[in-house]
């Protein structure tokens, strides 16, 4: 293969990426990413300078957050007229393409060198309200003793704190914390009704394990975190504002490094009491499939000397919608199953299991 065939290739792959984001992930989610998006996949100019991270997970997600980056950082430029974010005023979203266009290409080499030096996080707290049910059919398969809980990719640690926020589900349906700053809505579509527990599961100890975690005390590290919300998502944004005081004042324990290689230890020094509950959410989905199979082959080994249970919500690509599973590992082996639907920031859930 010749090397401009390889490089034809590789702005048809990245272009692909950004439709594909389109049609699936902002979609009826995002009007402003959706319009640009579809726009930037058929411009090879933006596409070019996309690919230059084409190694990076959620590449299009990294490309919009460079751009929304600059713009909170203070750049001047009639874009910031169109993003809910800095400005409430217009939502013509038809029009905006030729004002992002001149700002990225005059803004490209930042734009590359952030998408270099940073990586999508995922740091969406509306997510816990559709692993809560999850957590509860651990806790009622355990007896309701305290879990020592470990979760794989925790970033900034917003999801750590789980157990320390209010959730409305619709239909009266409430639990957690009625006086905490976080307040997460849910509503719930389909016939099955989710184990909305009374009182929320307890957590004995909590662990982040994450590549390269956020410190929420570091004011670049939260601008971050703000320009990968999507501008016109402005109650995610709240949300997360609220979710990141939260952290400061109680922040807790994350590890760096690669899970894979330090789950194993840390296992070993959990009470062998306490059930073990290992969760994560869009963090192997970005990571592709390799790890997940890693990960289970580790955690059914680990179960040959005690329970453990994994909670995971991701999003396979076979799947319209971002799915919970549970897998329960006991004496070497795996017992898995689909628990829910839900929407990618966990504003709805639909309960598939019989198990609620």
């Amino acid at each position: 293969m010749s090397e401009s065939t390889g490089s034809l290739l590789l702005l048809d792959k990245t272009a692909e990426r950004f439709r594909y984001f389109a049609g699936k992930i902002y979609a009826d989610r995002s009007p402003l990413y959706t319009n640009l998006a579809l726009r930037v996949a058929e411009d090879p100019e933006l596409v070019s300078l996309a690919a230059s991270a084409q190694e990076k997970a959620a590449l299009p997600n990294l490309f919009f957050a460079a751009v929304h980056l600059l713009l909170l950082k203070g750049e001047h430029h009639q874009l910031a007229a169109f993003y809910p974010s800095l400005n409430n005023s217009s939502r013509h979203y038809d029009y905006v393409y030729p004002y992002f266009r001149s700002f990225v290409l005059e803004h490209r080499e930042e734009i590359r060198q952030i998408m270099m030096t940073h990586s999508v996080q995922t740091n969406e707290v509306g997510r816990c309200a559709v692993l809560v049910p999850a957590f509860e059919l651990v806790t009622a398969q355990t007896k309701r003793q305290p879990m020592a809980m470990f979760e794989i990719g925790s970033s900034a640690g917003l999801t750590l704190l789980w157990d320390h926020y209010h959730y409305r589900y619709g239909n009266g349906l409430e639990c957690g914390d009625p006086n905490s700053p976080v307040k997460i809505e849910c509503s719930l579509r389909g016939e099955m009704r989710p184990p909305i527990p009374g009182q929320l599961p307890k957590v004995a100890s909590r662990t982040g394990i994450d590549l390269s975690p956020i410190d929420v005390n570091n004011a670049e590290n939260v601008q971050w975190l703000r320009a990968l919300v999507w501008p016109d998502n402005q109650k995610r944004a709240r949300q997360l504002e609220h979710a990141i005081q939260f952290v400061k004042q109680a922040p807790p324990r994350i590890i760096t490094g690669n899970a894979l290689e330090l789950l194993s230890s840390l296992i070993d020094k959990v009470p062998e009491k306490a059930p073990l509950c290992i969760y994560h959410s869009f963090t192997l989905t970005l990571a592709g499939g390799k790890p997940r199979e890693n990960l289970h082959a580790l955690l059914t080994k680990g179960s040959k000397k005690r329970d453990l249970f994994l909670v995971w919500l991701e999003w396979a690509t076979d799947s319209e919608t971002p799915l919970v599973g549970l897998a329960e590992f006991s004496d070497g082996v795996k017992t898995e199953k689909i628990l829910a639907r839900c929407h990618s920031h966990g504003e709805w859930l639909e309960w598939m299991n019989d198990s609620g």
